[in-house]
């Protein structure tokens, strides 16, 4: 029985030096998220938080990212429908980064682009909260800022993220600052 368990210790060390050589990032911010549209005339400015993983090909300028995020909006001032309402929107988008310049440069900008499902979540006081899952589209660009002499990057991206419920365009800006840890 040792030595299975020490097999799989093995493989698992193996495994993770395997893809930290092969370009695996993980990352996480947090930030501001910017109603616009429809969504701006319902709710204010509010929160966004989320962690990913991006996994750079061979080349090292193209990669296959995938996040996951929580954002919350509060009603803005003089909106229609239900008092005190607060948004939530959770859910997950897959992402092809391209990224300019060389991996060692110090600061390098990319651009994004993905699709994925979400979770919206409408709740106020003295109302069943309304949830549904819909499919959400965005694209944007970003920075990454090397620090030091290691892998750890300092990102600042922002992009658009759309996505339609009961006929409202949910569409919304977000612009996050985190960290990357990793290869490339």
């Amino acid at each position: 029985m040792n030595r299975i368990g020490l097999a799989v210790t093995g493989a698992m060390l193996l495994g993770a030096a395997t893809v930290a050589a092969q370009g695996v990032r993980y990352g996480a911010g947090a930030g501001l998220l910017l109603p616009v549209s429809d969504y701006h005339s319902l709710d204010k400015a509010g929160w966004i938080a989320g962690a990913d993983v991006t996994y750079w090909l061979a080349s090292g300028a193209i990669a296959i990212r995938g996040e996951g995020s929580y954002c919350r909006t509060g009603q803005r001032q003089g909106a229609c429908c239900l008092t005190d309402h607060t948004t939530a929107i959770a859910g997950g988008m897959v992402d092809v980064v391209y990224a300019f310049g060389k991996t060692a440069d110090r600061i390098r900008p990319y651009l994004l682009a993905g699709v994925g499902l979400y979770n919206w979540r409408l709740s106020a006081p003295g109302f069943t909260p309304s949830s549904e899952i819909k499919v959400g589209f965005g694209g944007g660009a970003g920075a990454a800022y090397r620090v030091g002499s290691g892998n750890t990057r300092i990102f600042l991206e922002s992009k658009v993220t759309s996505l339609t419920v009961n006929g409202v365009s949910l569409v919304s800006i977000p612009i996050r600052v985190g960290l990357r840890f990793g290869a490339k």
